[in-house]
């Protein structure tokens, strides 16, 4: 019973105090509304960014490994995901790509298949693409879900998780 009540109190406390603190991040004075996907804004955003990832895929199948780079965010904190493995920095994924893909034979060819795009800030997007990588192997079904941030020099991927399925 003893514990019920100083549990009790607390919670009162916590919520007194909690109610008086104006700055709390849990309050929200205001709240954007989200961009809608028939706003110019967004329809701007997606082509840009679409023409991004088509840049991105042109480059790849044209084996030029560093030209598919650019359209990564060159920092320590870029993050990358594949299915269960995480890589974290521009240095460190193009270093994994390298050794992932030693020859441009090994890169195959990469189709994307299926490319949708939500406008979350003027210059903040999540992205999802539908891939296919024909590779040696065989084929590779793929999903990317990025967040895509616009720069001074354009819209670059600073998250990419990728999961990947061998049909």
């Amino acid at each position: 019973m003893r514990c019920r009540a100083i549990g009790l109190v607390i919670l009162v406390t916590s919520a007194i105090c909690f109610a008086q603190d104006s700055t709390s991040p849990l309050v929200a004075e205001h709240t954007d509304e989200p961009i809608r996907a028939d706003d110019p804004r967004a329809i701007q955003a997606h082509t840009e960014i679409q023409a991004l990832i088509f840049h991105m895929t042109e480059r790849w199948n044209a084996h030029d490994l560093e030209g598919f780079m650019e359209g990564l965010w060159k920092s320590k904190d870029f993050l990358l995901v594949v299915d269960a493995e995480e890589v974290r920095g521009w240095t460190e994924v193009y270093a994994a790509y390298q050794r992932g893909y030693p020859d441009p034979t090994a890169m195959g060819t990469l189709v994307s298949d299926h490319l949708e795009t939500q406008l979350v800030s003027q210059d903040v997007a999540l992205v999802f693409n539908r891939w296919t990588a024909h590779l040696k192997g065989g084929r590779v079904l793929g999903t990317s879900t990025m967040v895509v941030h616009k720069f001074s020099d354009g819209w670059k991927i600073i998250s990419d998780h990728s999961t990947t399925l061998e049909p």
